[in-house]
């Protein structure tokens, strides 16, 4: 997995020192996340909207009403980010908040007709630079990737 020239990956072998910080996993990791989102904020910048913003309303389009610990576990975000992003939402008018019908002490959130035009249409843009991703690193290799990622994720996950 070598990083721009930069050398491999340095996470085996001599593991009494620390590698160099542009070599490590970590490194690669953000700067991975870094180029294949760059391309993504320039359109929520056009929508005026923040990644964390998108997220969540990604979430409650794919989900359908939702409550907020839901929300931030599948968006990965803190509740009190949430808090703060479902207010934002809900003053631009792009999220609506609901009584559960099966507990009334729980409140949903549903995307209003605004939020669910505004996921149609940003969802467009976003389309068009998936599929450039797909079309310069392959289909399959992106499968690939994400499947690594997410067994790397479940391995390390516990880990302190």
């Amino acid at each position: 997995m070598a990083s721009s020239g930069r050398g491999r990956v340095a996470i085996t072998g001599d593991t009494r020192k620390l590698p160099p910080f542009e070599q490590s996993l970590g490194a690669v990791l953000i700067g991975a996340k870094e180029s294949v989102i760059a391309p993504l904020r320039t359109t929520l910048r056009e929508y005026r909207v923040t990644e964390p913003q998108w997220r969540v309303m990604r979430v409650i389009n794919d989900r359908g009403s939702t409550d907020a610990t839901g929300l931030a576990e599948v968006s990965l975000l803190r509740a009190p980010s949430i808090t703060r992003i479902l207010k934002e939402l809900e003053e631009r008018k792009l999220v609506v908040r609901e009584a559960d019908p099966h507990d009334r002490r729980r409140t949903l959130v549903a995307l209003s007709p605004e939020g669910r035009e505004f996921v149609k249409a940003t969802s467009r843009n976003m389309m068009r630079i998936l599929r450039q991703y797909s079309e310069r690193f392959g289909v399959e290799r992106l499968e690939r990737l994400a499947d690594e990622l997410r067994a790397l994720s479940a391995a390390v996950k516990g880990i302190e």
